[in-house]
């Protein structure tokens, strides 16, 4: 995605592409806690409890942290299988594994909707695996520069982006008094060396807005509200297959990507 091959066209395609992926995270993740009462996502959280309920002896409470961490895994796996054997395909290198996630998120709002008020394991097992699918989805294609399904990792990229900001400011006034301030803060917003650090202030940001109207939509509607995010892989899917022949996309699928 930001390889010094990519095109800045291609480029801003692929940060359109990540900011809905963030969105989609963002809303699985709250559905399923208001819904399940767990994160599918958050699996520093997971292995914190596992390692407290070991801690105290309490092995069956952190049994499904041990299970949605493996679900993560495996989706994870499939992911990256899905990815190997589609990165000869001239097009739409990314398809099956957007598609399967959307498959995995509608089976569980079929089934969610025919279990009301059911909190079965296997509907947070299948959450964890479709983020774990699409996590290393994401970061394959980003070259591991982005991630979508949490946001521990962009906050502390911004914290470290904000000081070089600060710092490419600073070197800018050199001599240059209060007119070299105002034309170095209107040149940051388009500055290339920030391109990373716009995507990811847009990737919490998304998360954030997913994370709101997931649950906003699911308290009003059940679970009719995961069609949503199902539609968006959908369209991501056919999006894929129109980058692809887009100029410097090569990268991004070559392998070890």
């Amino acid at each position: 995605m930001f390889s010094a091959q990519s095109s800045p066209q291609t480029r801003r395609a692929y940060s359109r592409l990540a900011l809905l992926l963030a969105a989609v995270a963002g809303a699985v993740n709250a559905v399923g806690f208001v819904a399940l009462g767990a994160h599918s996502s958050h699996m520093s959280g997971h292995m914190a409890t596992l390692g407290e309920s070991l801690a105290l002896g309490r092995r069956d409470a952190g049994w499904l942290s041990a299970q949605l961490m493996a679900s993560f895994v495996a989706g994870a796996t499939c992911a990256a299988v899905l990815l190997d054997a589609s990165r000869h395909r001239p097009r739409g290198r990314h398809v099956s594994a957007l598609l399967l996630e959307a498959v995995v998120l509608g089976g569980i709002g079929v089934g969610m909707a025919g279990s009301v008020g059911v909190r079965a394991p296997v509907f947070l097992w299948a959450l964890a695996f479709a983020m774990g699918l699409q996590n290393a989805l994401v970061t394959r294609l980003s070259g591991a520069v982005v991630r979508t399904t949490h946001v521990t990792g962009l906050l502390t990229d911004i914290g470290i982006q904000l000081v070089q900001m600060m710092a490419w400011v600073r070197d800018g006034l050199r001599g240059e008094g209060a007119a070299g301030l105002w034309h170095r803060l209107r040149e940051l917003p388009s500055a290339v060396q920030f391109e990373r650090t716009r995507l990811h202030v847009g990737l919490a940001l998304a998360f954030l807005a997913g994370s709101t109207l997931g649950p906003f939509l699911f308290l009003r509607h059940g679970a009719v509200t995961l069609a949503l995010p199902c539609a968006v892989l959908g369209v991501l899917a056919a999006l894929d297959v129109r980058l692809s022949a887009l100029p410097g996309t090569a990268s991004s699928a070559a392998p070890g990507r």
